[in-house]
């Protein structure tokens, strides 16, 4: 029995040194890393965006009865964040529609949330002001950051339905058969609780954030992973705004973001998609409509195509679906300060396309 003893002491001891020395290891390059990527990444004061979202089973929702106030770097300026209950942004409104009030809501990205700017600058609550001059409109903003139509497809069914709609607004960018990177279970591959614990290691973790970055997503993305942004060089080194050919190699090195709408497979699913909002429209009695955002770089280029357009117009023409082009109305506007980057709105931009959807969604009243 003593000898039994002995042996597991021989060995008890080396493990807790080799574990000591492996946990000394982490804090020591976790620190060296915080040295390095701190300012790489700084953590923005506030609440970090992973704390805004759930990930459920079909991709983000936003998190209920948030508000908060926060600097974004996007604007440059200081918001006032909310959610509602049903984690819609904004104020908090009734499951049943108050009487002779028709409400609109509205599905889409960041674009569509545009949590950088305050509620009232972003279109859905310009068009609200706008159309609520002349009758009581209620106008909700329903946009979740990075999500698709899949996305939003399920952000309906489970929650949208219940506010009982009168009008559904899609609002449609380019890469919405797939956001950047993926659909969020996607990205990671990993079951939901997981990926959330991931994420949080992520924003806590410069030593994690770094083998994630470098290793995981190459792991589970392939070799495609680091290609994903390699449309920004063609971004900044080509005359994309006059050269035909750069524009259209520009395109294609997005083919994992907005270059997708180029790509005939994509429109598949994309459409899929709209075949079940239009299902859920007539079994549930609302109207629906679409508005079509453009990539920022076919509003500034003088030889851009307008491709995705005309193929998702085809669509709602052949559905009798009511489809609203955002293109040749922003290109008006082009040398006008209506872009953060290649799509997000600034307030002006939003102030330019609020009328035109107004008047859009006029005759569906």
């Amino acid at each position: 029995m003593p000898e039994t003893k002995s042996k597991a002491r021989k060995f008890l001891f080396p493990s807790l040194a080799v574990l000591l020395s492996v946990v000394i290891t982490l804090a020591l390059l976790e620190f060296l890393f915080w040295l390095v990527l701190h300012q790489k990444y700084p953590r923005t004061p506030g609440i970090p965006s992973k704390e805004w979202v759930i990930l459920s089973g079909h991709g983000r929702r936003l998190r209920p009865n948030l508000d908060f106030t926060q600097w974004f770097e996007v604007s440059s300026q200081k918001v006032h964040f909310q959610t509602n209950s049903l984690g819609f942004r904004g104020r908090e409104i009734s499951r049943e529609k108050p009487a002779g009030t028709t409400r609109i809501l509205v599905l889409g990205d960041s674009i569509t949330l545009s949590a950088f700017l305050p509620e009232q600058e972003v279109y859905p609550g310009r068009v609200e002001k706008i159309l609520g001059a002349a009758r009581p409109v209620e106008v909700i903003n329903g946009g979740v950051y990075d999500t698709g139509t899949q996305e939003q497809l399920f952000l309906l069914k489970e929650t949208g339905l219940k506010i009982h709609p009168d009008l559904v607004l899609l609002g449609f960018y380019l890469n919405d058969s797939r956001p950047p990177w993926g659909f969020e279970n996607e990205y990671y591959r990993l079951p939901p609780r997981l990926t959330e614990i991931s994420k949080t290691l992520e924003q806590y973790s410069y030593l994690y954030k770094w083998v994630w970055k470098r290793f995981l997503v190459s792991h589970f993305l392939g070799q495609k992973a680091p290609l994903r942004l390699d449309w920004t060089r063609e971004y900044l080194e080509t005359d994309w705004r006059t050269d035909r050919a750069a524009f259209k190699r520009l395109i294609e090195k997005a083919n994992m973001d907005f270059g997708a709408a180029w790509q005939e497979d994509s429109w598949k699913k994309v459409f899929s998609d709209l075949d079940q909002f239009r299902d859920l429209a007539s079994k549930n009695h609302f109207q629906m409509a679409i508005v079509i955002f453009p990539v920022a770089l076919q509003v500034q280029s003088e030889v851009a195509d307008d491709y995705p357009q005309q193929k998702i117009k085809q669509y709602c023409a052949s559905q009798n679906l009511p489809c609203l082009d955002l293109l040749p109305i922003l290109r008006q506007h082009k040398d006008e300060n209506i872009y953060f980057d290649h799509c997000h709105l600034t307030a002006l931009g939003h102030q330019v396309i609020s009328h035109p959807i107004a008047d859009f969604l006029k005759p569906m009243l």
